[in-house]
């Protein structure tokens, strides 16, 4: 029975493939970066990209589309043909976070895509100017209350993952800082440098080139333990805050992408994954290597939407419109 069951899975799935033509790839995919060339995101799509390709035997392009909080990029996906060759890098921003804070969007995340698998993790940072007279978050949230709506944090723009991650830490430390929003990580991170901003949440492979160039001073990290490749820096919740906030990136198809296509790059990419130089590519660029199965990719995409948003929400941030 269990013979006959598995034969009739194989025959469904030949058939399928059959149907579709030619094996696929038979041709270069390209994977959509919501983001502007050089970024966090960038290098991370640019390194699992390679470690694909060299599994799937096809060339994967590294497409940028920025701009609206990754919504130009993630629609594009959206409305693409549903055949595997065109795949979004996505995010908190894309897949969580969006729907949740634009009062139109014309995708829904979870109605429109289908995850691949995951990419990997990474945690924020709370950077400040070196200046600050703040050693740890106690003094921080003690400095913030002595003048509330006084303090100000930056963010690379409303509706960010830097600034809903620096929201969930108003909401549970009880301080009411300004946000500021920047057009970018770059001006944002470098007010905080200049002291015209006091704070800011970024990605920890951000801030620590920041912090070893005196830049910045940085006061904890969002995950639950402590970051293997910086063990020295203590995170939120050992110092009281219950913040857990990370980030993550994970590859997405079209919703009605064929199961043996998202089979094949589901595989693929886990296999790139476990290459060293894959996971060294991305563990330099402060993200720990995440293989999943599809199912376990699409779950987190729905509970990290319900995480996000609800933060989202509970701050009040609202976007009218795409621009």
């Amino acid at each position: 029975m269990k013979f006959l069951k598995y034969f009739l899975v194989s025959l469904s799935l030949s058939i399928a493939a059959a149907a579709n033509g030619a094996p696929f790839p038979d041709r270069p995919i390209r994977l959509i970066v919501p983001f502007t060339a050089g970024g966090n995101v960038d290098n991370s799509a640019r390194t699992i990209g390679q470690g694909l390709s060299e599994q799937i035997g096809q060339a994967v392009i590294i497409e940028n589309r920025p701009g609206a909080n990754t919504v130009i990029g993630a629609e594009y996906v959206a409305r693409s043909n549903a055949d595997g060759y065109t795949l979004l890098l996505g995010g908190p921003e894309s897949i969580a976070i969006n729907p949740h804070v634009y009062k139109k969007l014309n995708y829904d995340p979870l109605k429109d895509f289908t995850a691949v698998g995951l990419v990997g993790t990474f945690p924020f940072a709370l950077v400040v100017n070196p200046k600050l007279p703040a050693k740890n978050l106690k003094e921080f949230v003690a400095l913030a209350k002595s003048s509330p709506g006084k303090m100000n944090y930056s963010s690379w723009g409303i509706g960010s993952t830097s600034q809903i991650t620096f929201e969930k830490f108003n909401q549970v430390a009880g301080i009411q800082m300004v946000h500021v929003p920047f057009q970018g990580a770059a001006p944002a991170i470098t007010a905080i440098a200049a002291d015209e901003v006091q704070a800011m949440m970024v990605p920890l492979s951000v801030a620590i080139p920041q912090a070893a160039g005196g830049k910045v001073k940085i006061l904890g990290i969002t995950t639950s333990q402590r970051f293997a490749s910086a063990p020295e820096i203590p995170t939120f919740q050992e110092q009281g805050y219950a913040v857990v906030m990370n980030g993550w990136h994970l590859i997405v198809a079209p919703k009605k992408t064929n199961a043996v296509v998202l089979q094949t790059l589901n595989q693929s990419l886990n296999k790139a994954l476990e290459t060293q130089a894959t996971r060294d590519g991305l563990m330099r660029i402060g993200i720990d290597p995440t293989p999943s199965s599809i199912s376990q990719a699409n779950k987190l995409m729905q509970s990290e939407s319900e995480r996000w948003g609800k933060t989202a929400k509970d701050a009040g941030i609202a976007i009218e419109k795409a621009e």
